[in-house]
């Protein structure tokens, strides 16, 4: 209910953005537009992924992020923020989207089931396009975590590519904030000789993570108890 009216409150203040002309005279001046309710919602959600994606933490279990939050919204409607960490050959990518639903659930259900095939037929295209080689795909296994008494639930998969015939290997995470009406995926990257560091940092960088998020979420629910 919190979250609603908070979206209500910015949905109000977006309204009330109209742009007014100089000079002009008023037939002139053209009409402003009226944003229907979906996207009005949508713009709300939005701008909460560009700053919840700009709060997290510069730097998660050794991996450091320098580059800006990239903007994909701007050219795909729902493909919402990204922001890249990285340390050595370890790249982990951060995407936090709605595509475009609004009842996102934090359970691993038929949607994100779904959703995860999808982002893992991503591999099979680049295979397709040439970039990788030897594409792998492996099962999807669900996850739950608890950290600080939130309990949390993952889909997990891994893939074993080769890209400019070096054995790679990703670890892809899929999860979800409904607070935020936004899902979070997680990509690691890394070569295949280093899986064993790459097991002792995902767990902590995907708590990291979902916790930055949940805290978010809380602190718009309640922004007096800053």
């Amino acid at each position: 209910m919190k979250t609603a009216l908070k979206i209500c409150a910015m949905l109000c203040f977006l309204t009330s953005c109209v742009t007014t002309g100089q000079t002009e005279p008023p037939a002139a001046v053209p009409a402003p537009v009226r944003l229907s309710l979906t996207d009005r919602v949508q713009a709300a959600v939005v701008e909460t992924q560009k700053n919840v994606t700009e709060a997290l933490p510069d730097e998660i279990a050794g991996l450091k992020s320098s580059d800006p939050v990239a903007d994909r919204e701007k050219n795909q409607r729902g493909a919402g923020f990204t922001r890249v960490y990285a340390a050595d050959d370890i790249v982990a990518t951060v995407f936090v989207y709605n595509n475009q639903n609004f009842g996102v659930s934090e359970e691993t259900d038929s949607l994100m089931e779904a959703l995860m095939d999808k982002h893992l037929q991503e591999f099979q295209s680049l295979q397709d396009s040439g970039l990788y080689a030897n594409v792998k795909i492996g099962a999807k296994k669900p996850r739950e975590f608890r950290w600080l008494t939130v309990k949390y639930q993952v889909l997990e998969a891994d893939v074993q590519f080769s890209q400019r015939e070096e054995a790679k290997k990703s670890l892809l995470v899929l999860g979800a904030n409904k607070d935020l009406m936004s899902y979070v995926r997680i990509r690691y990257t890394y070569p295949k000789s280093m899986q064993a560091e790459i097991n002792k940092k995902h767990g902590v960088f995907t708590r990291t993570v979902m916790t930055a998020l949940h805290n978010f979420a809380e602190a718009q629910k309640n922004p007096t108890a800053q």
